[in-house]
């Protein structure tokens, strides 16, 4: 049974989707270490999938759900390797974690494109070459991505790039929802 403060925070994450829905978003692509979970690996965590699992952060998990729900699609992106272990992370929360793809350093891929190469950038490139292979009538721009991330470098790469960015502030995770609400 979910708690009142779980509702709300359900329903604002609706509404958060929504106002992305109104501004053009068909793409999130989230950071993964001190954003989707509340912890940062470095790269190296060596604990249970089960323990990383419930560092995830309830207003992702709720965001994540509500951006399925509303057809945006996602990836994780991020410089951690662990791309296995992510996954595993994904499949405890979201049975439609096969549908989120991942990129991590992990070298399973590459981004040959004419883009670019800093940040976050390639790693969102590659992804969005991934669901135009998958779904080709889907159309995803620069201005249709809106990346979140803990890092304000990517997130400056990004804006540079034209690519929508909002920086996560680990400590106020709960100002995420406000941020997505002010976009323009």
């Amino acid at each position: 049974m979910s708690t009142k403060r779980e509702i709300a925070q359900r329903a604002k994450c609706d509404r958060a989707v929504s106002h992305l829905i109104d501004k053009g978003i068909n793409f999130l692509a989230l950071d993964f270490d001190q954003t989707v979970i509340d912890i940062h690996t470095g790269g190296r965590f060596n604990g249970a999938v089960s323990e990383l699992a419930s560092h995830v952060r309830p207003i992702f998990s709720n965001l994540i759900n509500a951006a399925h729900e509303a057809g945006i699609k996602l990836a994780i992106v991020t410089f951690s390797p662990q791309v296995e272990q992510i996954q595993e992370v994904l499949e405890t929360h979201f049975s439609f974690a096969h549908e989120i793809i991942i990129r991590g350093r992990d070298r399973s891929w590459q981004y040959e494109g004419s883009g670019m190469k800093d940040g976050k950038q390639p790693f969102l490139a590659s992804a969005v070459e991934e669901f135009h292979t998958k779904f080709t009538d889907l159309h995803i721009e620069k201005n249709t991505t809106l990346l979140v991330d803990d890092d304000p470098n990517n997130i400056k790469l990004a804006l540079k790039d034209g690519v929508r960015g909002i920086l996560f502030n680990p400590k106020k995770s709960n100002n995420l929802l406000i941020d997505i609400l002010k976009m323009p």
